[in-house]
């Protein structure tokens, strides 16, 4: 196992998910991808027991998936309420399977989140869902997606956003006295100085984006789940590592590279990184 320097920390270590900034979507998009997000997608649906949050009225019509990606949600969501129109949106559908394979009420359509809200998807839909978008955030004001999303969605109509807990994540072990420093590591490294602390502040951003009755709700990992969510993790920062090498960061992808193995071997040993997630409902006023 490579000797870990155990003497940095987030200011200046080079594995540090600061360095998502400027890379818009910071992880990879291949076939490895797609099958972390297809993982990613079944672990957190075992966590949720649910596809739309229990809070949310389901006599709903149409519903969007804002960054979609591989656009399993939406499958999900079909077989429970085969008559719901529901749209997938997101910049790249190449993720997403062929629209000839998806059931008939899918429909994909490219629209980059950054850019404005087309004539057509103006206050069209009673649900907007959307999954992920801490990274590509990363570093930047979510106001003014937030004021998109708000866009799309009919009056009295509901956002859910379903997102990680950078705040609260934390190291589980099997005993307290294992050693895990490349865990904690890549633990500093996500909480990137408190760069993805706003998430918690999501219920105040969102009321002030125009949204109402904001809440949030928290979700941890069911101890059966606590070895397949660290191990997907692991796949996450190997994408991101691969894409910082692309990008000519040899130093830090390397880093991050050499954690992801230790890291590895410390959760073989009964340790584990753990992302809570949480889900914030809104509803767009009347």
């Amino acid at each position: 196992m490579p000797e870990l320097d155990q003497s940095s920390d987030t200011a200046n270590s080079q594995a540090s998910f600061c360095l998502a900034d400027g890379l818009g979507y910071a992880l990879q998009q291949n076939h490895r991808s797609v099958i972390r997000l297809n993982l990613q997608h079944f672990l957190w649906r075992q966590v949720f027991g649910f596809h739309i949050h229990p809070s949310v009225p389901t006599d709903l019509e149409k519903v969007a998936d804002v960054a979609c990606g591989t656009a399993l949600w939406l499958v999900d969501v079909s077989r429970e309420f085969p008559h719901f129109q529901l749209d997938g949106l997101d910049v790249d559908l190449t993720q997403a399977p062929h629209p000839k394979w998806l059931p008939s009420n899918i429909h994909l359509q490219p629209w980059d989140i950054f850019s404005d809200v087309p004539a057509g998807l103006e206050a069209k839909y009673d649900l907007v869902h959307l999954r992920l978008l801490v990274l590509v955030l990363s570093g930047l004001d979510p106001m003014p997606v937030l004021h998109h999303l708000l866009r799309l969605i009919k009056p009295g109509g509901y956002l859910q956003w379903d997102e990680l807990d950078t705040v609260n994540m934390h190291i589980k072990k099997v005993d307290p006295h294992i050693s895990a420093p490349a865990l904690q590591e890549i633990k500093e490294a996500s909480h990137a100085g408190g760069r993805h602390d706003w998430i918690l502040e999501l219920p105040r951003l969102l009321t002030e984006a125009g949204f109402q009755d904001a809440k949030i709700h928290f979700y941890d990992d069911p101890p059966e789940l606590i070895r397949a969510f660290n191990d997907q993790h692991l796949l996450t920062m190997e994408e991101f590592a691969a894409k910082l090498a692309s990008k000519g960061q040899t130093e830090a992808a390397t880093r991050f590279t050499r954690l992801i193995q230790s890291c590895y071997q410390e959760c073989v040993n009964g340790a584990a990184l753990c992302f809570p997630r949480v889900v914030i409902v809104a509803r767009r006023p009347l």
